[in-house]
């Protein structure tokens, strides 16, 4: 076992010596992108610079040497975080990934071991050997990427005053930026304003992405990689939609320096793209440089959102209040249908695309069908950022679409900004009737119940045939088109013929949403009309709303009878057995010759009749004054439906007339109803 155990280490760390073994891209091969920045080192293994490397062996040195003697099973969690963390702290793909393979490799041989052993002595052991291949196998790793503490092998060339060793790698952006920036005041500090300045006014002085550019005390750009800029204030130097880049480069810049992310033309790249800037005052100059990265692209419009309004929150921390608000209520800051609006801690709009809603109260802010749009905005908006959709209109296409907003709090201040997409039309009415429902529920979360309820108890909520319904756990209907219901039972709200439409409307909702169709009175027509309403509840209330549509009339005969059975089987679905027959056996169920009877269930009988006589009475009677036994017709139902003619009396006329019968079979009973011949 013990020679065992020896040989497990020695495969173990030549295995990992091969994991390690990775060619090197091309000269000159741009490198993937890192988690942070742009592409990696060019044709290059990863590499770390002298400094970062003893911060590594520092951290070896401390994590595995004092304790490798002794090590226990409770110690390879630590081992584990110490090559996690160093595996995370890099940011070249190739080497992050080389350094992930060895650690899966490793615990994976090391777990199948210990798991084939149940020797308390022999586990410790395997503890031991792991935490050596480990510590083995993370320094043939730096030893195969070229780390060494006597110098950089990354290939790029050291500026003046610089060792080799001391120039961070590319793939290290923020590093490379702030020594860039460094560099460039060496050489002012070594070769005087007007050398400097010529210096980065070539065309030599561009790396890359990277580019120093100065900005004098009197606010004057003395130079740039584009000369159109030298000479220019950096107030006038605009970004895209006129963004005050310049002002709030210069803004933000101190003597400790600072970073500024902004978008500008990448001049590697001659496209627009997110720029990282970091900017140092120096004897009253300020030196900059940055490096660019891709960015959200329109085509991802809530993570562009968020960009437009990260970008916004970064033009007030650098110019202000007052400079912020004057670019966002021009229209050329305008970005296609992204804007900015702000609120302040009072609730006043103070930048908006449309001027006539500046100096609102957000609260007076209206969408269509006067939706308090500013309220909701305004209360969902949160430090953290909260996405609230809603109606508004689109200023690039001056219609009415669906809203997706962003909006963030910092220093009491709301800024937000979204994009449209066209939603739901009218003509395809279930899914305009379920965005209708969720913009009820949008509403109730973002100004709470009191608000809600009260804006669609009004008759500006209606929209033409939709309007919404609210009924609260009580039961009670708390908001309705109709203010003769408002307060209601719901099982107290009746359609037509006393049809208990309230107790089944509440009785098909739930969190999921449901569809329940029923016959009820049109606002829009003010005609009894097949409504189909959907109802989803949210924290115990129900929302809801339908659309309608005439359906059959009654000198459609068949077509009405089928609706009226459907009806009822559509009652039974929402409220059971017990109150749907109960219904049915009224007076008031009857809708001139239409009525319902059911049979079924253990026996052939009918359990629902609106005449009680027929109530429980023997199927082998069911024969009609001809002498025909249509009883059998009857129980052959099926649940396609199946039509029977027989001649019985019309409650309407009082006269023995020819029937026709629709029959379905649902859940064991038969639902029927029919029409007579004149």
């Amino acid at each position: 076992m013990r020679a065992f155990l020896i040989t497990i280490p020695i495969v173990l760390i030549v295995m990992s010596m091969s994991a390690c073994q990775g060619s090197a891209g091309p000269a000159g091969e741009q490198g993937p992108p890192g988690s942070v920045g742009p592409a990696g080192p060019t044709g290059e293994a990863a590499t770390l610079g002298k400094d970062e490397l003893q911060l590594v062996l520092q951290q070896l040195e401390s994590d595995f040497q004092a304790d490798l003697i002794n090590v226990r099973a409770a110690d390879s969690g630590r081992l584990d975080n110490t090559l996690h963390g160093l595996i995370e702290a890099t940011r070249n793909p190739a080497f992050k990934e080389r350094l992930s393979r060895l650690d899966s490799e490793i615990h994976r041989v090391f777990n199948a071991v210990e798991a084939a052993s149940s020797d308390p002595e022999t586990k410790q052991a395997l503890e031991l050997m792991q935490g050596i291949v480990v510590l083995s196998s993370v320094m043939n790793a730096i030893a195969e990427a070229r780390i060494t503490a006597d110098g950089q092998a990354s290939g790029q060339q050291p500026m003046q005053g610089q060792t080799e060793a001391s120039v961070p790698p590319k793939w290290m952006p923020e590093a490379y930026t702030n020594y860039f920036v460094r560099e460039a005041i060496r050489r002012y500090e070594s070769d005087g304003l007007d050398s400097t300045v010529a210096h980065y006014n070539t065309t030599e002085s561009v790396d890359g992405q990277w580019y120093v550019f100065m900005i004098d005390e009197d606010g004057t750009v003395i130079a740039h990689a584009n000369p159109a800029l030298v000479g220019q204030l950096a107030s006038d130097v605009l970004g895209p939609n006129n963004y005050p880049t310049g002002a709030a480069v210069a803004a933000s810049a101190d003597e400790n320096g600072a970073w500024f992310d902004y978008t500008f033309t990448n001049p590697a790249t001659d496209s627009v793209e997110t720029k990282h800037s970091w900017m140092v005052i120096h004897d009253g100059i300020t030196f900059g440089s940055g490096w660019y990265e891709e960015g959200p692209r329109k085509t991802d419009a809530p993570a562009y959102t968020e960009a437009v309004v990260q970008q916004a929150i970064n033009l007030y921390e650098a110019v202000g209040l007052e400079d912020t608000v004057a670019y966002y209520n021009t229209t050329e800051s305008v970005d296609g249908q992204w804007y900015v609006f702000m609120i302040d801690e009072d609730g006043t709009v103070i930048a908006h695309a449309n001027p006539a809603l500046v100096g609102q109260l957000a609260s007076d802010v209206l969408g269509p069908n006067n939706y308090p749009t500013g309220a909701a905005v305004a209360a969902s908006a949160d430090e953290n950022g909260a996405w609230f959709d809603y109606t508004f209109t689109n200023p690039a296409t001056d219609s009415v679409e669906t809203k997706h907003s962003w909006m963030v709090i910092h220093d009491g201040i709301t800024f937000g900004s979204g994009w449209y997409e066209e939603g739901p039309r009218k003509t395809d009415a279930p899914a305009y009737t379920e965005a209708v429902v969720q913009q009820a529920i949008n509403l109730y979360e973002a100004v709470g119940l009191e608000d809600t309820v009260a804006y669609y108890n009004t008759t500006e909520s209606v929209d033409g045939q939709w309007y919404v319904f609210m009924i609260d756990e009580d039961g009670t209907v708390i908001a309705h088109a109709n203010p003769a219901l408002v307060g209601q039972l719901a099982s107290d709200v009746l359609g037509p013929n006393n049809y208990p439409t309230g107790a089944a409307v509440a009785a098909s909702a739930d969190e999921n949403g449901a569809w329940f169709d029923y016959t009820f009175t049109n606002p829009a027509t003010d005609s009894v009309e097949t409504k189909h309403s959907w109802m989803v509840i949210h924290d115990g209330i129900t929302f809801g709303s339908g659309w309608y549509e005439e359906g059959p009339r009654k000198t459609d005969a068949p077509a009405y009878t089928e609706a009226v059975v459907q009806q009822a089987i559509n009652l039974y679905e929402a409220v059971g057995l017990e109150d749907t027959v109960a219904y049915y056996n009224t007076e008031e169920s009857v809708d001139g010759q239409w009525y319902v009877f059911i049979i079924g269930g253990e026996s052939d009988f009918t359990i629902a009749h609106h005449n009680p006589v027929l109530i429980g009475r023997d199927p082998s009677l069911r024969v009609d004054p001809t002498g025909y036994f249509y009883g059998d017709d009857l129980l052959g139902a099926t649940e396609a439906g199946r039509w029977v003619e027989y001649v019985i009396v019309n409650p309407e006329t009082g006269e023995n007339q020819r029937k026709h019968t629709f029959a379905v079979l649902h859940d064991g009973y038969i639902f029927a109803s029919g029409w007579y011949e004149q």
